[in-house]
């Protein structure tokens, strides 16, 4: 099943869900093994790939023994992770992806920064690259948050003031006691989006949180994986499901946390709604029904005017074209 460990105790335990990854997992993996601290151990969990990722993932295991790998039916990467944490030795976690690259003093930096400022984990930034455009989201925060420690409700109001909150797993290094202690797992009932309630719940627990004004991790942008799949009706309907979980989950915190989850669920609907302006009318429209019966308060004008008038965005975009190209024709 698995090659053995030899490390104890390791310094950084490292946790990579597979599936049909095979042109890209060889270098993903390596950018984790040719990292500059090298007290890692590192679980690649295959989740029931169909391509050859499993035979890659044994040749690296056979070259390096700080990996172990298991095989599983496909089961999504909520419960791949979470396998993960179980078995973690070490001192912190970090969650990789097996399409991506991680900058090779990525581990050093954060065990340095952690151990010295005793952290309960702490975040850095990414860059997109790939076959794909520009991606919609973007990860460099460097001009607008300092590297200070906060706690970590007051660190997550920051972020959201700012709108550079990002919920992505491999922007955190997390203490392995802390996510124990706690007892924070991935949400297995969710196939997409899980990291919204793991990352909001990390950040209501920790006491002591900061940053690395960094770019450490490469996000690949490419056709089929996860991110890049086709936006639907049911994508939405899962960010419905997961602001029900994250009221659910407010009810039993402090005030100032309850608010500041309302802020988090907030900015997550109008995402998640705005981008639905380009589905048929009768999908808007259960949407939009759906949004005023349970999420009324949550919902901005802006919203609720691109959801029913999608047609807006066509004549922004057009109109700002048209602009662009007489500047061109000026200068």
């Amino acid at each position: 099943m698995d090659q053995g460990k030899e490390l104890k105790s390791p310094k950084v335990s490292v946790i990579i869900p597979v599936y049909n990854t095979e042109a890209y997992l060889e270098e993903a993996v390596r950018s984790i093994m040719n990292q500059t601290l090298k007290d890692l151990e590192i679980i690649i969990i295959d989740d029931g790939s169909t391509d050859n990722s499993l035979a890659v993932i044994k040749k690296l295991a056979q070259e390096d023994n700080r990996i172990e790998w298991l095989s599983q039916p496909n089961s999504g990467q909520s419960v791949a992770r979470n396998v993960g944490i179980e078995r973690a030795i070490g001192s912190f976690i970090y969650f990789m992806d097996s399409d991506d690259l991680l900058e090779k003093s990525t581990f050093e930096l954060c065990y340095k920064k952690c151990t010295a400022k005793q952290l309960d984990f702490l975040f850095f930034d990414a860059e997109n690259f790939g076959e794909l455009g520009m991606s919609i989201v973007e990860y460099d925060r460097k001009q607008i948050l300092d590297n200070r420690v906060y706690k970590g409700v007051d660190y997550l109001n920051n972020l959201l003031d700012k709108a550079a909150y990002r919920v992505a797993p491999w922007l955190y290094f997390i203490k392995l006691s802390f996510l124990k202690k706690q007892n924070i797992h991935f949400d297995s009932r969710f196939r997409f989006y899980e990291d919204q309630i793991f990352t909001a719940q990390i950040f209501l627990h920790a006491l002591r949180v900061s940053y690395i004004p960094i770019t450490l991790f490469y996000r690949r942008l490419r056709y089929g994986s996860i991110m890049t799949d086709s936006y639907s009706i049911n994508r939405v309907e899962t960010y419905f499901q997961i602001a029900d979980e994250l009221l659910f989950i407010s009810k039993k915190r402090a005030e100032n946390e309850k608010n500041t989850l309302g802020r988090l669920v907030k900015e997550m609907l109008n995402a998640a709604i705005y981008l639905s302006h380009n589905f048929k009318t009768k999908d808007r429209l259960h949407i939009g029904l759906k949004a005023l019966k349970k999420y009324p308060n949550y919902i901005t004008l802006k919203t609720w005017i691109v959801l029913l008038f999608p047609q807006i965005i066509t004549i922004k975009s057009h109109l700002k074209r048209n602009i662009n190209i007489s500047k061109i024709k000026i200068s």
